[in-house]
């Protein structure tokens, strides 16, 4: 497997990067061939937990993203890879050898994404020591925002504005989507935050700024 899952547009660059620890699932299962053919939002193609959980968080953020074959602006905007390039079932495979690798900045400089979703808040301090390794200087401004469950869990995601890019750390999608539940929506403010710049920019929705 590549460590990129969709298709490469021209909007890609300078669009959004969704960025994880590593691929999920079994290291020793069949690839499903479908690696660097079809964009990120394309259902037929990519219909897995993660993506899945991950866009439907995109919709109660107020961000709907079409499904079809036949993708937008906004929707070939859409990078993902992660930041090691293994497969395991859980992060608990991943070495700390993995985390050294350089791909994903690599990636960045190339493609200059103008936000970037980290999907483990586990990955931003990680980051944020690197991102000089993207081109990318220290953060205006960084700071966490806590969200409460309907049960009384907490959870962190993190903000940071870069000078070329916005950068957004969630909790995994596919691990607590069952305990996060309809609480994500009030992750609103920061996502939108995050990603206007290039919603603004390739979508046929009104300004996510007012």
């Amino acid at each position: 497997m590549t460590n990129m899952r969709n298709k490469i547009f021209k909007e890609s660059a300078g669009g959004i990067l969704i960025c994880g620890i590593n691929w999920g699932g079994d290291p020793n299962g069949k690839d499903d061939g479908c690696s660097g053919k079809y964009a990120f939002t394309d259902k037929e193609h990519n219909s897995f937990r993660y993506s899945e959980t991950l866009i439907k968080w995109f919709e109660a953020w107020g961000i709907k993203l079409d499904r079809s074959s036949n993708p937008g602006p906004l929707e070939r905007s859409f990078i993902q890879t992660n930041w090691c390039d293994s497969q395991s079932k859980n992060a608990g495979g991943v070495s700390g050898h993995d985390y050294d690798r350089t791909e994903l900045f690599k990636l960045i400089k190339q493609y200059q994404p103008r936000a970037i979703v980290l999907t483990a808040v586990s990955l931003f301090p990680r980051f944020r020591l690197r991102a000089g390794e993207a081109g990318l200087r220290e953060p205006k401004v960084h700071e966490p925002y806590l969200l409460k469950t309907a049960t009384g869990k907490q959870f962190r995601a993190w903000l940071a504005e870069y000078d070329k890019a916005s950068v957004l750390a969630v909790p995994h999608p596919s691990r607590f989507a069952s305990i996060i539940g309809k609480s994500i929506k009030d992750w609103g403010k920061p996502a939108r935050a995050a990603l206007s710049k290039v919603i603004d920019e390739q979508s046929a929705y009104k300004p996510l700024r007012s």
